[in-house]
């Protein structure tokens, strides 16, 4: 497990994973060491370097009185004061259809890099790097068409697409948080790959539909850490895979695992993941679980702040999905459903919409496309789409249609 440190928190017995700076300034030939001595201690802060990662799982932590967060480690801008993202420079009908090729080469990228891991053998990343990048300009073009794209997962696909689907938020929440271009393509291959210590267990207890037992419980939880020796292996250009796998699934509170940290000891990187994992995975059909509709993943999560979810992450995400996301079915006040089919930035609570169904009438009516901003018609409540006799590839239709 990886923790950015102060220089002059470094303390003999600690293992270094990295040392911040250019490498040619500091006078360390080796890139992860085991700190033996005083003297190495006083030679890398006479080197000037200002920051170090180690890693407790290989040598001491830093003790918890002496950890205060490191100035800039965390994006000062609050998120919601962030700058608007880049317009759109392709209509959402044109970037689906660029976004459904990129899904069906996305599969097998990651599933040939998923077949390695459990054949044995070394992790090969350059394949899911080029992927990050077409992920990365598809969202530039378009910041909502792959996110909504992303969640409708036919069965069997899920554990690829759950990746490339948590790859795509972490990019868009990360841009949207003003991280640096080359932070953000790291927060992609993190996506992709922060899940991998899953491969490692038994399927019958990743994929199982009831309660786990203790046992199998405790054999799950050990995913992050086995994701974790995976990446290591694999020596990657950055921290910032690993530490996203191994702590994904902790929580703000503390109630997370596998190691219970506390939201000042997370990086903003795994706040980040921890979002996109858990949105995913409500919005997904997984054994056990029916999908949720995204406006209720969000009314979930929403009133978990402060506890599971950093807030200042969330709001983060929130404003890159919207608070009704791409695809949320609405009732509106004169008892039509309508689909979310546009973000108003200026006004979350009002997107554009297409009205499709008449509740009180039992039956589908011509479609109409009403901006909530500029319209008597208000949102009375949220609904699954499902519910209704519709499914999310058909909702798209409505809003994307196929050229």
């Amino acid at each position: 497990m990886l923790r950015r440190i102060r220089s002059e928190q470094l303390q003999v017995g600690m293992f270094v994973a990295r040392l911040g700076g250019p490498w040619i300034n500091h006078p360390f030939w080796r890139a992860r060491f085991l700190v033996a001595n005083e003297d190495q201690v006083r030679q890398i802060l006479s080197a000037g370097v200002q920051e170090v990662w180690i890693d407790i799982l290989k040598g001491r932590n830093v003790p918890a009185q002496e950890m205060p967060e490191i100035p800039g480690s965390v994006p000062t801008p609050d998120p919601m004061e962030a700058t608007t993202a880049p317009q759109c420079t392709a209509t959402l009908e044109a970037e689906i259809v660029r976004a459904r090729e990129l899904l069906q080469s996305g599969k097998a990228v990651i599933g040939s890099m998923f077949a390695d891991i459990r054949m044995g053998r070394a992790l090969e990343v350059s394949g899911a790097l080029l992927l990050v990048d077409a992920a990365s300009r598809s969202l530039l073009r378009h910041g909502q068409a792959l996110l909504a794209l992303a969640r409708l997962k036919a069965r069997g696909d899920d554990n690829y697409l759950h990746a490339f689907a948590v790859c795509a938020l972490m990019i868009a929440v990360g841009r949207t948080l003003g991280l640096p271009d080359d932070e953000v393509g790291e927060l992609g291959l993190a996506g992709l790959v922060h899940d991998i210590g899953k491969l490692t267990l038994p399927e019958a207890i990743v994929r199982r539909a009831s309660e786990r037992t203790p046992e199998e419980e405790e054999i799950y939880r050990r995913h992050p850490s086995a994701g974790y020796r995976i990446l290591n292996e694999a020596r990657l250009y950055s921290n910032i895979p690993l530490d996203v796998c191994v702590h994904h699934h902790e929580r703000v509170d503390g109630r997370g695992f596998p190691y219970g940290l506390v939201g000042r000891e997370l990086s903003v990187h795994a706040k980040i993941a921890a979002i996109c994992d858990a949105y995913d995975a409500l919005t997904s059909s997984r054994p056990g679980h029916e999908p949720w509709s995204p406006a209720r993943a969000m009314e979930y999560m929403a009133v978990r702040v402060d506890t599971l979810f950093d807030r200042r992450v969330f709001k983060a995400f929130s404003r890159t999905v919207g608070i009704y996301p791409l695809g949320t079915v609405l009732r509106l006040r004169s008892n039509r459903l309508a689909v979310v089919c546009a973000q108003n930035d200026a006004d979350p609570l009002r997107p554009k919409v297409m009205a499709f169904y008449s509740v009180s009438q039992s039956r589908p009516v011509p479609t109409e496309l009403i901006d909530l901003r500029h319209s008597d018609e208000t949102v009375v409540a949220f609904e699954s789409a499902a519910e209704w006799g519709y499914t999310d590839e058909q909702l798209m239709e409505m809003y994307a249609p196929q050229a």
